[in-house]
């Protein structure tokens, strides 16, 4: 017996976390011939007024009595917690089971819910089988607003295609034996997303080090901005934003990487810097201050402390034997947890599981 599942998306052919989560993920769900997988994209109409009622018409319009399974997918954050959330009343109402999976998390909105709005949590996403956070922290949030199903800490996951003509052993040969260090920030360009520190930790380390390269890669609201900043800094390169071959070549070629960010859920980009073999210097926020061991998969970093940054990335510049274990240690993880067979499959196990059809061998 076929299960027909419905997910939730944003516009898959739009760039952001949650597009690429599910474009990596959906073809490998896709091999599973008991499951029926039907994408539903809603959301990013800008200033439209009446986007958000034309998503409950169309999301009326698409559940019916085949629907085996929902699953949706929000981020805690006023609009699509709301939109989400009627979505979600109206599975409880029709007995549709359904599950959430929340991506992004607001922590100034996540307060708004603890004090206006657990009875609407309650009565929409706390009818779901079963709840997704990247966080330890989220699902402490989740099971304070009162929800008594089970809540698992998920990942993101790296598109286990881009890795196709990788060889761990050449990567790890080359970061050991290669007397010029190249750093990686690849990220949209925000002011928390950490960028001017790791600029200004580069410009600090270029006076004692002649061979280093800082390659940015990424675009956003601060693109300008930055392109200001290091005007007359040398051994600073700006890619813009890159995807496909493009982002596998600079994975390749970088030998750390660095996005001291102050908030995050759990990126992909650091996931599939630890795919590619790479040290990670990053921040304990969101998702990564449960996810990320410090010392074995980099480092993490107090902003506060001005030089932590260029004190934890000269150990990795000057040690090649260092960045070679990290490498290691973070490919083999990415490799048994995070690349998107292994997380694919996971899935397909909780969305068997939350059906509450009984299963045909």
């Amino acid at each position: 017996m076929t299960r027909k599942i419905i997910i939730t998306v944003p516009k898959l052919s739009t760039a952001g976390g949650v597009s690429a989560f599910w474009n990596a993920l959906l073809p490998k769900l896709a091999q599973y011939e008991d499951i029926a997988i039907n994408t539903l994209e809603v959301g990013g109409h800008g200033k439209n007024i009446l986007g958000p009622v034309s998503d409950q018409m169309k999301f009326k319009k698409t559940i019916d009595s085949t629907t085996d399974l929902v699953v949706l997918n929000p981020s805690l954050g006023a609009r699509s917690f709301f939109r989400d959330g009627l979505f979600a009343r109206r599975l409880a109402k029709k007995n549709v089971d359904f599950v959430v999976f929340f991506h992004g998390w607001d922590l100034a909105f996540e307060e708004k819910v603890s004090k206006k709005y657990v009875k609407f949590f309650q009565n929409s996403f706390g009818k779901a089988k079963r709840i997704f956070v990247l966080s330890q922290e989220f699902k402490s949030s989740v099971e304070e607003w009162g929800f008594e199903g089970e809540v698992f800490v998920e990942t993101t996951t790296v598109d286990s295609t881009l890795l196709n003509d990788f060889s761990v052993e050449e990567k790890l040969t080359a970061s050991t034996e290669t007397a010029h260090i190249n750093i990686l920030f690849l990220s949209r360009l925000l002011r928390e997303k950490g960028i001017y520190e790791v600029i200004d930790a580069f410009k600090n380390l270029q006076t004692r080090f002649s061979n280093l390269r800082l390659i940015i890669a990424g675009d956003g609201v601060e693109f300008k901005t930055v392109s200001h900043y290091i005007r007359s800094l040398s051994g600073i390169e700006m890619k813009g934003h890159v995807e496909g071959e493009c982002k596998v070549d600079l994975f390749k070629e970088c030998h750390i990487y660095c996005m001291p960010s102050y908030s995050e859920g759990l990126p992909t980009s650091v996931l599939e810097a630890m795919a590619f073999a790479l040290p990670v210097v990053t921040t304990p926020v969101g998702g990564l201050k449960y996810f990320f061991e410090d010392k074995k998969m980099g480092y993490f970093v107090d902003l506060e402390k001005r030089e932590d940054l260029e004190q934890k990335l000269e150990k990795l510049i000057v040690d090649g034997k260092l960045r070679a274990q990290i490498g290691k240690y973070n490919h083999d993880v990415a490799a048994e947890r995070l690349v998107s067979t292994v997380v694919a499959k996971r899935l397909h196990n909780h969305f068997l599981h939350c059906m509450s059809a009984p299963l045909n061998s």
